[in-house]
């Protein structure tokens, strides 16, 4: 997947407020504002403070949401007042995190454990702004920390207008953030000037979690800026082009001991049978489990997407047809669920059943006539997953 042309954002030497992107005007328009809401001309000694209103958590695993992208999205989106209502799900089956299965032989860096975690720089960032229509901005952390007050004064102005500025980072570089995971969040406020900027990295027990992160050094994070409409999107266009790269996220080759798709299972499978998780030096967590947590979160393809596009137009109702092949394969969710609800796909509960699940322990993982069954219901997975492609590869080419 070649990257999208990205619009080039503004690079003088400080950040003039005056050159405000279409895209603010709208977010004020959503809000009812007409006034911003901080005071993003405050320097860092003038100790300003802003911070967006409505804020909601994303990263909330209870709903599923266990990948940082999408739900980061999702919430900015909220905030543009689109005819056209996008959610979380539907990003992630853009992003490839719903579509592609994911692992990797190295131990675990911490981020999200899916496409957008593990692709998750400026090319697959283009790939999504690309796809709903929005110009970006990427500044990475070596261009920030070169002119760190211009962007900081662009993330307070992007703030008092009601947008939140959505940031890739890790839990090493943000020590505050107390997690297993962690990759995309979103600065939705800021105080002292801008020298404290206000993430938004997780929802727990319904309430958005808020972690101030002071930023008086070197800032350690890349910045994504939203920036204006390039063209009006449908649902229609949306789901055809997700089912279109489909086939791409589940394919793609191993990137230095990270695994998609089908391989990912296979890699999986081959690991386990030939011990790798006897050494407790393997976390049973954050090398394994994690994998059985996105089973349960998002099993095989998002074929939702397929019932969908049927409904909205009745000249792909053909694809009713691919969804219900695909359900076929990949046996236990209902076939009028639209998107995962219950965590239990057929693989999902065939490795409870055999002690390979969410409580795998040493002693399973060392046993080599258990741990044998293991593999071989990850690779029975895998040869499905083949399957699935080749009826997606046909479906394509057909239209």
């Amino acid at each position: 997947m070649s990257e999208p042309k990205r619009k080039p954002g503004h690079q003088p030497e400080s950040y003039d407020p005056k050159d405000m992107p279409e895209i603010m005007k709208l977010a004020e328009r959503a809000q009812g504002q007409t006034e911003p809401q901080g005071a993003s001309q405050a320097t860092s000694s003038s100790g300003g403070s802003g911070s967006i209103p409505g804020i909601r958590g994303v990263w909330d695993g209870g709903k599923g949401h266990n990948f940082g992208l999408p739900d980061c999205l999702a919430f900015i989106w909220e905030r543009l007042n689109e005819t056209v209502k996008l959610d979380f799900w539907d990003f992630a089956a853009v992003a490839g995190d719903s579509v592609a299965m994911v692992y990797n032989r190295n131990p675990s860096t911490h981020c999200s454990y899916s496409v957008s975690g593990y692709l998750a720089g400026p090319e697959h960032t283009a790939h999504v702004f690309d796809a709903i229509g929005y110009a970006h901005d990427y500044v990475t952390v070596t261009q920030i920390n070169a002119n760190k007050g211009k962007y900081l004064q662009q993330v307070m102005h992007y703030i008092d207008h009601g947008l939140p500025v959505l940031a890739l980072t890790s839990l090493a570089d943000v020590p505050g953030w107390k997690s297993d995971v962690a990759d995309y969040c979103l600065i939705v406020g800021y105080d002292n000037g801008g020298q404290t900027l206000l993430l938004n990295i997780e929802e727990k027990d319904g309430e958005a979690q808020l972690l101030p992160h002071g930023v008086s050094g070197d800032m350690k994070m890349d910045l994504i800026f939203i920036g204006d409409k390039q063209r009006e999107i449908t649902m229609e266009e949306l789901y055809l082009g997700a089912i279109k790269n489909m086939t791409h996220w589940l394919t793609l080759p191993e990137r230095d001991g990270m695994f998609f798709g089908a391989a990912a299972f296979r890699a999986w499978a081959d690991d386990i049978e030939a011990g790798r998780y006897e050494d407790k030096k393997t976390h049973l967590w954050d090398d394994y489990g994690v994998y059985v947590c996105n089973l349960a979160t998002s099993p095989a393809i998002p074929y939702f997407i397929f019932k969908k596009l049927a409904k909205i137009n009745p000249a792909y109702t053909h694809y009713m047809a691919l969804h219900d092949e695909i359900v076929r394969l990949f046996p236990a969710f209902k076939p009028d669920d639209i998107v995962p609800d219950d965590g239990k796909d057929g693989l999902w509960s065939e490795l409870e059943h055999l002690r390979g699940g969410f409580n795998v322990t040493r002693k399973v993982v060392r046993n080599k006539k258990r741990r044998g069954k293991i593999a071989a219901a990850l690779r029975s997975y895998a040869g499905r997953l083949d399957q699935a492609v080749r009826m997606l590869e046909k479906e394509v080419q057909g239209t």
